[in-house]
């Protein structure tokens, strides 16, 4: 939503001590957001059930920027809430001030000159301190909504697809509530047995049945990785399997040119 003049329309936000994190009703402040469930400790007790979390930026009356590394996604909360701990993240102090029998948080930050007063907060009649945010102007959010339980689910259903032939797959199907939105990027996603698989080993047109081969007279291999997440040093495994007894080794690489040494040894 946006004013007549075509900036972010503010909205109200409470500034609790008790929440364990920031809680925010809409999208607009978010600049990545991943699905996510479970309960957050608010004022009004632990029964918050939140359906996001993701990096956010918020403007505060004053010009204030505070980035929230982890903030909640709540669409059906009464209030948004600025935690203190996500204010004194961002190197901002949090300090009370009483001026004409009114109490207020002043939000500081130390600077050469002196301490400076970033933002002035007032209470409430119920005695909650109150401010307004507003989304910051131009902000490009990515909405990453992934459900990698539900791709890995399908993703065994259908025979181990990569996730391009995922995509075609979803896109041309009904019955289920997959949709290419919820698919985890190449980099975020890594398969065990995608990974195990890449070793595929074909028959020899070689006269394997009228020339029986001798025990290591014939090595077949192949070298696999790199390994997510590494195991120590190693981020490269290379089988080896011998052609006539079926006996194989495996070898754990740093780096794939150390294959031939291995095989040598």
């Amino acid at each position: 939503m946006s004013n007549e003049d075509g900036s972010p329309e503010e909205e109200l936000c409470l500034v609790d001590s008790c929440t364990t994190n920031s809680i925010l009703t809409e999208i607009k402040y978010f600049q990545t957001l991943k699905k996510r469930e479970g309960n957050v400790l608010t004022i009004a007790g632990r029964d918050a059930l939140i359906v996001g979390s993701g990096r956010a930026i918020i403007t505060l009356p004053m010009g204030t920027k505070i980035v929230i590394e982890n903030a909640l996604l709540y669409p059906d909360s009464t209030h948004t809430l600025l935690s203190y701990r996500d204010i004194r993240k961002n190197g901002i102090h949090v300090e009370t001030y009483e001026e004409n029998k009114e109490e207020y948080l002043l939000l500081t930050k130390p600077t050469e000159y002196g301490k400076q007063i970033c933002e002035r907060i007032p209470t409430l009649e119920s005695g909650l301190y109150y401010t307004y945010i507003k989304p910051i102007e131009h902000v490009a959010y990515k909405v990453i909504f992934q459900n990698v339980d539900a791709f890995q689910t399908w993703h065994d259903r259908l025979g181990h697809p990569g996730i391009g032939m995922m995509r075609k797959i979803i896109t041309n199907s009904i019955g289920h509530d997959l949709t290419k939105a919820k698919f985890p990027t190449t980099s975020d996603y890594m398969c065990t047995a995608c990974a195990t698989g890449k070793l595929i080993l074909r028959p020899s047109p070689l006269k394997i049945r009228a020339e029986p081969l001798r025990f290591l007279e014939r090595i077949q291999g192949d070298i696999c990785g790199p390994i997510e997440p590494s195991s120590g040093p190693f981020r490269y495994f290379m089988v080896l399997i011998d052609a006539s007894t079926r006996w194989s080794h495996v070898c754990l690489l740093s780096t794939r040119n150390h294959a031939f040494a291995k095989i040598i040894i």
